[in-house]
Protein backbone atom coordinates (compact mmCIF):
# COMPACT_ATOMS: atom_id res chain seq x y z
CA UNK A 1 0.00 0.00 0.00
CA UNK A 2 1.49 3.38 -1.03
CA UNK A 3 1.95 6.29 1.35
CA UNK A 4 -0.73 8.29 -0.48
CA UNK A 5 -3.28 5.47 -0.32
CA UNK A 6 -2.54 4.94 3.37
CA UNK A 7 -3.08 8.65 4.00
CA UNK A 8 -6.36 8.63 2.07
CA UNK A 9 -7.55 5.52 3.93
CA UNK A 10 -6.65 7.08 7.26
CA UNK A 11 -8.52 10.27 6.39
CA UNK A 12 -11.61 8.27 5.39
CA UNK A 13 -11.36 6.29 8.61
CA UNK A 14 -11.09 9.46 10.67
CA UNK A 15 -14.16 10.96 8.97
CA UNK A 16 -16.16 7.77 9.37
CA UNK A 17 -14.91 7.29 12.91
CA UNK A 18 -15.91 10.83 13.87
CA UNK A 19 -19.39 10.24 12.44
CA UNK A 20 -19.69 6.96 14.34
CA UNK A 21 -18.39 8.59 17.51
CA UNK A 22 -21.06 11.28 17.10
CA UNK A 23 -23.74 8.61 16.80
CA UNK A 24 -22.37 6.86 19.87
CA UNK A 25 -22.41 10.16 21.74
CA UNK A 26 -26.06 10.65 20.78
CA UNK A 27 -26.80 7.10 21.90
CA UNK A 28 -25.13 7.72 25.25
CA UNK A 29 -26.93 11.02 25.67
CA UNK A 30 -30.17 9.16 25.04
CA UNK A 31 -29.19 6.59 27.65
CA UNK A 32 -28.74 9.36 30.19
CA UNK A 33 -32.07 10.93 29.30
CA UNK A 34 -33.68 7.53 29.91
CA UNK A 35 -31.80 7.06 33.18
CA UNK A 36 -32.80 10.52 34.38
CA UNK A 37 -36.42 9.56 33.88
CA UNK A 38 -35.95 6.20 35.57
CA UNK A 39 -34.03 7.72 38.49
CA UNK A 40 -36.67 10.41 38.98
CA UNK A 41 -39.82 8.35 38.48
CA UNK A 42 -38.87 4.97 39.98
CA UNK A 43 -38.14 4.08 43.57
CA UNK A 44 -34.57 2.95 44.37
CA UNK A 45 -35.69 -0.71 44.40
CA UNK A 46 -37.45 -0.30 41.03
CA UNK A 47 -34.45 1.54 39.61
CA UNK A 48 -32.18 -1.34 40.65
CA UNK A 49 -34.57 -3.78 38.90
CA UNK A 50 -34.59 -1.63 35.75
CA UNK A 51 -30.80 -1.49 35.79
CA UNK A 52 -30.73 -5.28 36.04
CA UNK A 53 -32.68 -5.42 32.77
CA UNK A 54 -30.08 -3.12 31.22
CA UNK A 55 -27.31 -5.38 32.54
CA UNK A 56 -28.97 -8.47 31.06
CA UNK A 57 -29.30 -6.57 27.79
CA UNK A 58 -25.60 -5.69 27.93
CA UNK A 59 -24.77 -9.36 28.41
CA UNK A 60 -26.59 -10.10 25.17
CA UNK A 61 -25.02 -7.03 23.57
CA UNK A 62 -21.63 -8.67 24.03
CA UNK A 63 -22.87 -11.68 22.04
CA UNK A 64 -24.33 -9.37 19.40
CA UNK A 65 -21.04 -7.49 19.09
CA UNK A 66 -19.27 -10.81 18.59
CA UNK A 67 -21.63 -11.65 15.72
CA UNK A 68 -21.22 -8.17 14.29
CA UNK A 69 -17.43 -8.35 14.24
CA UNK A 70 -17.41 -11.84 12.75
CA UNK A 71 -19.81 -10.66 10.03
CA UNK A 72 -17.48 -7.70 9.40
CA UNK A 73 -14.81 -10.20 8.31
CA UNK A 74 -17.16 -12.30 6.15
CA UNK A 75 -16.01 -12.15 2.55
CA UNK A 76 -19.14 -13.15 0.63
CA UNK A 77 -22.95 -13.13 0.75
CA UNK A 78 -23.11 -16.87 1.40
CA UNK A 79 -21.09 -16.51 4.60
CA UNK A 80 -23.30 -13.63 5.74
CA UNK A 81 -26.44 -15.67 5.08
CA UNK A 82 -24.96 -18.58 7.04
CA UNK A 83 -24.22 -16.27 9.97
CA UNK A 84 -27.70 -14.74 9.86
CA UNK A 85 -29.33 -18.18 10.13
CA UNK A 86 -27.16 -19.04 13.12
CA UNK A 87 -28.00 -15.70 14.72
CA UNK A 88 -31.72 -16.47 14.50
CA UNK A 89 -31.17 -19.85 16.13
CA UNK A 90 -29.04 -18.37 18.91
CA UNK A 91 -31.64 -15.64 19.47
CA UNK A 92 -34.39 -18.22 19.81
CA UNK A 93 -32.34 -20.19 22.35
CA UNK A 94 -31.68 -17.04 24.36
CA UNK A 95 -35.39 -16.24 24.29
CA UNK A 96 -36.15 -19.65 25.78
CA UNK A 97 -33.49 -19.25 28.50
CA UNK A 98 -34.71 -15.79 29.49
CA UNK A 99 -38.43 -16.37 29.07
CA UNK A 100 -38.83 -19.90 30.46
CA UNK A 101 -36.32 -19.17 33.22
CA UNK A 102 -37.96 -15.88 34.24
CA UNK A 103 -39.25 -17.17 37.62
CA UNK A 104 -35.76 -18.42 38.45
CA UNK A 105 -34.10 -15.13 37.49
CA UNK A 106 -36.69 -13.23 39.53
CA UNK A 107 -35.75 -15.25 42.61
CA UNK A 108 -31.98 -15.12 42.10
CA UNK A 109 -31.88 -11.33 41.70
CA UNK A 110 -34.71 -10.53 44.15
CA UNK A 111 -36.84 -8.77 41.53
CA UNK A 112 -40.47 -7.79 42.04
CA UNK A 113 -41.71 -9.36 38.83
CA UNK A 114 -40.66 -11.98 36.30
CA UNK A 115 -42.45 -10.33 33.37
CA UNK A 116 -39.61 -7.96 32.35
CA UNK A 117 -37.45 -11.03 31.61
CA UNK A 118 -40.22 -12.39 29.38
CA UNK A 119 -40.57 -9.09 27.48
CA UNK A 120 -36.83 -8.85 26.89
CA UNK A 121 -36.74 -12.50 25.78
CA UNK A 122 -39.17 -11.81 22.92
CA UNK A 123 -36.72 -9.38 21.32
CA UNK A 124 -33.68 -11.65 21.31
CA UNK A 125 -34.03 -13.21 17.81
CA UNK A 126 -34.36 -9.75 16.25
CA UNK A 127 -31.42 -8.40 18.22
CA UNK A 128 -28.90 -11.03 17.21
CA UNK A 129 -30.09 -10.95 13.60
CA UNK A 130 -29.63 -7.18 13.29
CA UNK A 131 -26.10 -7.60 14.68
CA UNK A 132 -25.12 -9.50 11.53
CA UNK A 133 -26.51 -6.68 9.39
CA UNK A 134 -24.51 -4.13 11.34
CA UNK A 135 -21.44 -6.28 10.77
CA UNK A 136 -22.02 -6.14 7.01
CA UNK A 137 -22.07 -2.33 7.19
CA UNK A 138 -18.99 -2.29 9.40
CA UNK A 139 -17.02 -4.64 7.16
CA UNK A 140 -17.75 -2.47 4.12
CA UNK A 141 -16.76 0.61 6.17
CA UNK A 142 -20.21 2.08 5.50
CA UNK A 143 -19.99 3.96 8.78
CA UNK A 144 -22.67 6.51 7.81
CA UNK A 145 -25.41 3.88 7.64
CA UNK A 146 -24.03 2.09 10.66
CA UNK A 147 -24.18 5.35 12.61
CA UNK A 148 -27.78 5.92 11.57
CA UNK A 149 -28.81 2.54 13.00
CA UNK A 150 -27.55 3.59 16.46
CA UNK A 151 -29.40 6.90 16.27
CA UNK A 152 -32.69 5.17 15.38
CA UNK A 153 -32.22 2.68 18.22
CA UNK A 154 -31.79 5.42 20.78
CA UNK A 155 -34.64 7.63 19.54
CA UNK A 156 -37.11 4.77 19.82
CA UNK A 157 -35.80 3.75 23.23
CA UNK A 158 -36.08 7.25 24.65
CA UNK A 159 -39.60 7.83 23.35
CA UNK A 160 -41.05 4.43 24.25
CA UNK A 161 -39.32 4.05 27.62
CA UNK A 162 -40.08 7.51 28.97
CA UNK A 163 -43.61 7.41 27.60
CA UNK A 164 -44.44 4.11 29.29
CA UNK A 165 -42.66 4.88 32.56
CA UNK A 166 -44.37 8.28 32.77
CA UNK A 167 -47.68 6.49 32.17
CA UNK A 168 -47.03 4.36 35.24
CA UNK A 169 -45.77 1.09 33.77
CA UNK A 170 -42.56 1.15 35.83
CA UNK A 171 -39.88 -1.49 35.23
CA UNK A 172 -42.06 -3.31 32.70
CA UNK A 173 -42.41 -0.10 30.69
CA UNK A 174 -38.64 0.42 30.74
CA UNK A 175 -38.16 -3.13 29.44
CA UNK A 176 -40.72 -2.57 26.69
CA UNK A 177 -38.62 0.44 25.71
CA UNK A 178 -35.56 -1.79 25.30
CA UNK A 179 -37.52 -4.37 23.32
CA UNK A 180 -39.12 -1.72 21.10
CA UNK A 181 -35.74 -0.19 20.31
CA UNK A 182 -34.42 -3.63 19.36
CA UNK A 183 -37.30 -4.25 16.98
CA UNK A 184 -36.92 -0.79 15.38
CA UNK A 185 -33.18 -1.34 14.92
CA UNK A 186 -33.80 -4.72 13.29
CA UNK A 187 -36.20 -3.11 10.78
CA UNK A 188 -33.76 -0.25 10.11
CA UNK A 189 -30.73 -2.48 9.56
CA UNK A 190 -32.77 -4.81 7.38
CA UNK A 191 -33.70 -1.85 5.17
CA UNK A 192 -30.15 -0.42 5.10
CA UNK A 193 -28.66 -3.75 4.03
CA UNK A 194 -31.43 -4.81 1.66
CA UNK A 195 -29.23 -4.41 -1.42
CA UNK A 196 -26.56 -6.55 0.27
CA UNK A 197 -28.96 -9.08 1.76
CA UNK A 198 -28.83 -11.84 -0.82
CA UNK A 199 -29.77 -15.35 0.12
CA UNK A 200 -27.29 -17.75 -1.37
CA UNK A 201 -27.45 -21.47 -2.04
CA UNK A 202 -23.74 -21.60 -2.83
CA UNK A 203 -21.90 -23.96 -0.46
CA UNK A 204 -20.06 -21.97 2.17
CA UNK A 205 -16.46 -22.57 3.11
CA UNK A 206 -16.99 -21.74 6.74
CA UNK A 207 -13.44 -22.35 7.93
CA UNK A 208 -12.52 -18.66 7.89
CA UNK A 209 -15.79 -17.72 9.57
CA UNK A 210 -15.27 -20.33 12.27
CA UNK A 211 -11.71 -19.15 12.90
CA UNK A 212 -12.91 -15.58 13.31
CA UNK A 213 -15.78 -16.81 15.50
CA UNK A 214 -13.48 -18.70 17.82
CA UNK A 215 -11.18 -15.73 18.33
CA UNK A 216 -14.05 -13.29 18.77
CA UNK A 217 -15.83 -15.76 21.05
CA UNK A 218 -12.90 -15.77 23.46
CA UNK A 219 -12.82 -11.96 23.49
CA UNK A 220 -16.60 -11.94 23.91
CA UNK A 221 -16.37 -14.10 27.02
CA UNK A 222 -13.82 -11.72 28.52
CA UNK A 223 -16.01 -8.69 27.75
CA UNK A 224 -19.05 -10.30 29.35
CA UNK A 225 -17.15 -11.15 32.53
CA UNK A 226 -15.50 -7.75 32.89
CA UNK A 227 -18.39 -5.51 31.87
CA UNK A 228 -21.19 -7.14 33.83
CA UNK A 229 -19.78 -8.99 36.83
CA UNK A 230 -19.72 -5.94 39.09
CA UNK A 231 -23.33 -4.95 38.40
CA UNK A 232 -24.59 -8.47 39.05
CA UNK A 233 -22.53 -8.71 42.25
CA UNK A 234 -23.84 -5.35 43.46
CA UNK A 235 -27.46 -6.35 42.82
CA UNK A 236 -26.91 -9.67 44.59
CA UNK A 237 -25.01 -8.48 47.69
CA UNK A 238 -25.70 -4.80 48.41
CA UNK A 239 -28.85 -3.41 50.07
CA UNK A 240 -31.44 -2.13 47.58
CA UNK A 241 -30.68 1.56 48.09
CA UNK A 242 -26.91 1.06 47.91
CA UNK A 243 -27.33 -1.14 44.84
CA UNK A 244 -29.33 1.65 43.19
CA UNK A 245 -26.53 4.16 43.89
CA UNK A 246 -23.97 1.75 42.48
CA UNK A 247 -26.20 1.23 39.43
CA UNK A 248 -26.21 4.98 38.78
CA UNK A 249 -22.42 5.17 39.11
CA UNK A 250 -21.97 2.21 36.76
CA UNK A 251 -24.41 3.58 34.19
CA UNK A 252 -22.53 6.87 34.01
CA UNK A 253 -19.07 5.31 34.28
CA UNK A 254 -19.71 2.86 31.46
CA UNK A 255 -19.95 5.82 29.09
CA UNK A 256 -16.17 5.65 28.68
CA UNK A 257 -16.38 2.15 27.23
CA UNK A 258 -19.26 2.89 24.89
CA UNK A 259 -17.82 6.19 23.68
CA UNK A 260 -14.54 4.43 22.93
CA UNK A 261 -16.34 1.57 21.18
CA UNK A 262 -16.60 3.64 18.00
CA UNK A 263 -12.80 3.56 17.84
CA UNK A 264 -12.68 -0.24 18.09
CA UNK A 265 -15.50 -0.59 15.57
CA UNK A 266 -13.60 1.54 13.06
CA UNK A 267 -10.16 0.00 13.52
CA UNK A 268 -11.31 -3.65 13.31
CA UNK A 269 -12.16 -3.88 9.58
CA UNK A 270 -9.46 -1.36 8.64
CA UNK A 271 -6.73 -3.34 10.40
CA UNK A 272 -8.03 -6.60 8.89
CA UNK A 273 -7.87 -5.12 5.38
CA UNK A 274 -4.40 -3.68 5.86
CA UNK A 275 -3.12 -6.97 7.29
CA UNK A 276 -4.67 -8.97 4.43
CA UNK A 277 -2.89 -6.75 1.91
CA UNK A 278 0.47 -7.35 3.60
CA UNK A 279 0.70 -3.98 5.35
CA UNK A 280 1.20 -3.05 8.99
CA UNK A 281 -1.67 -1.80 11.12
CA UNK A 282 0.52 -0.71 14.05
CA UNK A 283 0.01 3.00 13.37
CA UNK A 284 -3.75 2.46 13.43
CA UNK A 285 -3.47 0.75 16.81
CA UNK A 286 -1.28 3.46 18.31
CA UNK A 287 -3.56 6.25 17.13
CA UNK A 288 -6.60 4.39 18.44
CA UNK A 289 -5.00 3.83 21.86
CA UNK A 290 -4.24 7.54 22.07
CA UNK A 291 -7.84 8.40 21.19
CA UNK A 292 -9.26 6.04 23.82
CA UNK A 293 -6.90 7.35 26.50
CA UNK A 294 -7.98 10.90 25.64
CA UNK A 295 -11.67 9.97 25.92
CA UNK A 296 -11.14 8.16 29.22
CA UNK A 297 -9.00 10.87 30.78
CA UNK A 298 -11.53 13.55 29.84
CA UNK A 299 -14.41 11.55 31.32
CA UNK A 300 -12.50 10.76 34.52
CA UNK A 301 -11.55 14.40 35.08
CA UNK A 302 -15.11 15.51 34.43
CA UNK A 303 -16.39 12.92 36.91
CA UNK A 304 -13.90 14.08 39.53
CA UNK A 305 -14.82 17.76 39.12
CA UNK A 306 -18.59 17.68 38.68
CA UNK A 307 -19.60 14.05 39.25
CA UNK A 308 -21.22 14.60 42.65
CA UNK A 309 -23.26 17.55 41.39
CA UNK A 310 -24.21 15.76 38.19
CA UNK A 311 -25.36 12.57 39.92
CA UNK A 312 -27.43 14.54 42.41
CA UNK A 313 -28.91 16.80 39.75
CA UNK A 314 -29.70 13.98 37.35
CA UNK A 315 -30.83 11.18 39.66
CA UNK A 316 -31.77 13.06 42.83
CA UNK A 317 -30.18 13.97 46.19
CA UNK A 318 -29.84 10.30 47.20
CA UNK A 319 -27.20 9.83 44.46
CA UNK A 320 -25.01 12.88 45.19
CA UNK A 321 -21.71 12.80 47.03
CA UNK A 322 -20.08 10.07 44.95
CA UNK A 323 -17.71 12.00 42.68
CA UNK A 324 -14.69 10.03 43.85
CA UNK A 325 -16.40 6.72 43.20
CA UNK A 326 -17.52 7.86 39.76
CA UNK A 327 -14.06 9.11 38.79
CA UNK A 328 -12.40 5.87 39.93
CA UNK A 329 -15.02 3.80 38.11
CA UNK A 330 -14.37 5.80 34.93
CA UNK A 331 -10.64 5.20 35.40
CA UNK A 332 -11.13 1.44 35.69
CA UNK A 333 -13.37 1.49 32.61
CA UNK A 334 -10.75 3.45 30.68
CA UNK A 335 -8.13 0.82 31.41
CA UNK A 336 -10.45 -1.93 30.25
CA UNK A 337 -11.37 0.05 27.10
CA UNK A 338 -7.68 0.31 26.18
CA UNK A 339 -7.06 -3.38 26.87
CA UNK A 340 -10.14 -4.36 24.88
CA UNK A 341 -9.05 -2.18 21.97
CA UNK A 342 -5.63 -3.85 21.81
CA UNK A 343 -7.21 -7.31 21.96
CA UNK A 344 -9.76 -6.37 19.29
CA UNK A 345 -6.97 -5.22 16.99
CA UNK A 346 -5.13 -8.50 17.49
CA UNK A 347 -8.27 -10.54 16.79
CA UNK A 348 -8.81 -8.57 13.57
CA UNK A 349 -5.47 -9.85 12.26
CA UNK A 350 -6.03 -13.40 13.42
CA UNK A 351 -4.22 -13.49 16.77
CA UNK A 352 -5.92 -14.74 19.93
CA UNK A 353 -3.36 -14.34 22.73
CA UNK A 354 -4.64 -10.97 23.92
CA UNK A 355 -8.25 -12.13 23.89
CA UNK A 356 -7.24 -14.94 26.24
CA UNK A 357 -5.54 -12.39 28.47
CA UNK A 358 -8.82 -10.43 28.61
CA UNK A 359 -10.55 -13.58 29.89
CA UNK A 360 -7.83 -14.07 32.51
CA UNK A 361 -8.23 -10.45 33.58
CA UNK A 362 -11.97 -10.95 33.88
CA UNK A 363 -11.51 -14.04 36.05
CA UNK A 364 -9.07 -12.18 38.30
CA UNK A 365 -11.61 -9.36 38.59
CA UNK A 366 -14.35 -11.87 39.49
CA UNK A 367 -12.25 -13.35 42.29
CA UNK A 368 -11.53 -9.86 43.63
CA UNK A 369 -15.23 -8.95 43.44
CA UNK A 370 -16.11 -12.01 45.52
CA UNK A 371 -13.59 -10.92 48.15
CA UNK A 372 -14.24 -7.15 47.94
CA UNK A 373 -18.03 -6.91 47.70
CA UNK A 374 -19.37 -5.26 50.85
CA UNK A 375 -19.28 -1.60 49.78
CA UNK A 376 -19.32 0.50 46.64
CA UNK A 377 -15.69 1.44 47.21
CA UNK A 378 -14.61 -2.18 47.51
CA UNK A 379 -16.35 -3.18 44.28
CA UNK A 380 -14.61 -0.37 42.41
CA UNK A 381 -11.25 -1.17 44.01
CA UNK A 382 -11.53 -4.76 42.76
CA UNK A 383 -11.97 -3.50 39.20
CA UNK A 384 -9.11 -0.99 39.47
CA UNK A 385 -6.71 -3.69 40.63
CA UNK A 386 -7.72 -6.19 37.94
CA UNK A 387 -7.94 -3.75 35.02
CA UNK A 388 -4.78 -1.93 36.06
CA UNK A 389 -2.83 -5.18 35.95
CA UNK A 390 -4.39 -6.17 32.63
CA UNK A 391 -3.53 -2.84 31.01
CA UNK A 392 0.08 -2.99 32.23
CA UNK A 393 0.52 -6.49 30.79
CA UNK A 394 -0.98 -5.68 27.39
CA UNK A 395 0.78 -2.33 27.21
CA UNK A 396 4.11 -3.97 27.95
CA UNK A 397 3.52 -6.55 25.22
CA UNK A 398 2.57 -4.04 22.52
CA UNK A 399 3.52 -0.47 23.26
CA UNK A 400 6.83 -0.58 25.14
CA UNK A 401 8.99 -1.47 22.12
CA UNK A 402 7.57 1.46 20.17
CA UNK A 403 8.69 4.08 22.70
CA UNK A 404 6.38 6.67 21.27
CA UNK A 405 5.19 9.80 22.96
CA UNK A 406 1.61 10.54 23.87
CA UNK A 407 1.57 13.11 21.08
CA UNK A 408 2.62 10.51 18.55
CA UNK A 409 -0.01 8.08 19.85
CA UNK A 410 -2.76 10.56 19.16
CA UNK A 411 -1.34 11.62 15.82
CA UNK A 412 -0.37 8.24 14.40
CA UNK A 413 -3.75 7.58 12.82
CA UNK A 414 -3.35 10.57 10.53
CA UNK A 415 -0.06 9.34 9.09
Amino acid sequence: MTSLSKRTESQDLVRGGVMLAGAMAIANAGNYVVNVGLGRWLSPAEFADANLMVTVFLLVTAIAIGLQFVAAKATDDAAVAWLRRRARIAGALLAVVLGAGAPVWKSVFACRSAWPFVVLALAMPCYLTQAVGRGVLQGRLDLKRLSWSFVVEMIVRVVVTLGLVAAGFGVLGATFGLAGAIFATWLTVRQLTRSMDKSSEVPVDISAVLRASRLMGVLLIGQIIVNNGDALMAKHTLPATTAAIYAAIALVGRAVFFLSWSVATTIYPAAARRHASGGSSQSLLLGAVGAVFAIGLSCSLAAWCVGSYALGKVFGPLYSGHANHLALYAGATTMFAVSNLIATHEVSIGRGRDARLIVIGGLVQTVLLVVLRNTIGQLIAAQLLAMGGLTVVLGALHLRPQRVSTFNLVGAVSR
